[in-house]
């Protein structure tokens, strides 16, 4: 399921690469210019039924980081059809399960359910990509599970904030350098009118992928899709998308000391190609030199440090390529007992 999301979030941010194949992904496009993907796989009369947005937090406006996030959990606070609060009870009552997430690049709602309750969801689905309410009843309770969750996720995690650190010094001016949540002061003043921008701006059929994948195949779903999702007209406030800023070489360092971690680490992290790159050979470069560094019990990092000197007790590598602009290649060093983050870094 992984491999097959990793794919999707590919797929439908960015187009039509080799592992289509794979899966045997059958791509079409409505009138209105939303794409469609059906992904057949008849093993069990289930499907997954899902919305990608091309869009996520690069495009939150210049000092609103985090309302990508935001408008994500208002998309479940009700149309005149759907009351708030019914869209979950109702995929629940059906035997479906659901969630959303938000990334740099990308937005997606899914929801997984029997194959003869396909029509339900993407009623549900439809309905909610134009005709969303909003209110200072709803905004202002989420808006405050919005900074209770970065309060859990970030504030209180020592790693999280670390990495937010480090990506503003790895990506500078560059939007990447925004978490995906939020600053937190940008968040606490965020308005329902942004998030009403933000969706009139950005969601559309002619700016989303819809894929389903399980039960059905494509001239199953082409009808359905043409019914629930074709009618809806482009986006009405299209908004262009900005280059990305040219990305200079960084090198910097940080170290953070915590009272919570009694564990010495370095991670070394360089902004590199990725999959969408000019270069995509050296794209397919780093997705190999992730296994030959970072593979469990046989990656060189692991036979040196742990294996050899023992100087540390993890060792791995990571490779993202996945971005619609440069991806991140890091290597990870945790060190032994009495290790000092010196030891690893020579």
């Amino acid at each position: 399921m992984r491999r097959l999301f990793a794919f999707l979030a590919f797929f439908c941010a960015f187009g039509h690469p080799a592992g289509a194949a794979v899966f045997d992904a059958r791509p079409f496009t409505l009138d209105n210019g939303m794409r469609v993907v059906a992904i057949e796989n008849r093993r069990a009369p289930v499907v997954t039924h899902m919305v990608w947005y091309k869009t996520g937090s690069t495009d939150d406006p210049f000092g609103k980081s985090g309302v990508a996030h935001v408008l994500e959990h208002l998309m479940f606070k009700g149309t005149a059809a759907v009351p708030d609060g019914e869209f979950s009870k109702i995929v629940a009552r059906n035997g479906g399960t659901e969630n959303a997430f938000t990334s740099r690049d990308y937005t997606a709602y899914y929801q997984n359910i029997a194959r003869d309750r396909l029509e339900l969801v993407m009623f549900l689905e439809s309905d909610r990509m134009r005709n969303l309410r909003f209110s200072e009843q709803s905004f202002a309770p989420e808006l405050e599970v919005v900074k209770e969750e970065r309060l859990m996720r970030t504030e209180n995690s020592p790693a999280a904030l670390l990495a937010e650190r480090r990506d503003s010094l790895l990506w500078g001016e560059h939007p990447y350098a925004r978490p995906v949540i939020g600053w937190k002061k940008e968040l606490a003043a965020l308005t329902m009118e942004d998030a009403e921008r933000f969706y009139d701006a950005h969601y559309g059929p002619d700016n989303a992928v819809l894929v389903v994948a399980g039960d059905i195949d494509a001239d199953e779903l082409k009808p359905l899709a043409e019914k629930y999702y074709g009618a809806i007209p482009p986006n009405r406030a299209p908004v262009e998308k900005k280059p990305f800023p040219t990305s200079y070489p960084v090198t910097g360092k940080i170290e953070m000391h915590h009272p919570q971690v009694h564990l010495n680490s370095v991670q070394r992290v360089y902004a590199v190609p990725s999959y969408l790159s000019k270069d995509k050979r050296a794209a397919f470069a780093f997705a190999v030199l992730e296994e030959v560094l970072g593979a469990y019990h046989s990656g060189k990092l692991h036979r040196r440090f742990i294996d050899g000197t023992k100087t540390a007790r993890y060792a791995g590598a990571s490779y993202d390529g996945f971005a619609a602009d440069r991806g991140v290649f890091s290597i990870a060093l945790h060190a032994a007992d009495g290790v000092s983050p010196a030891v690893l870094e020579r």
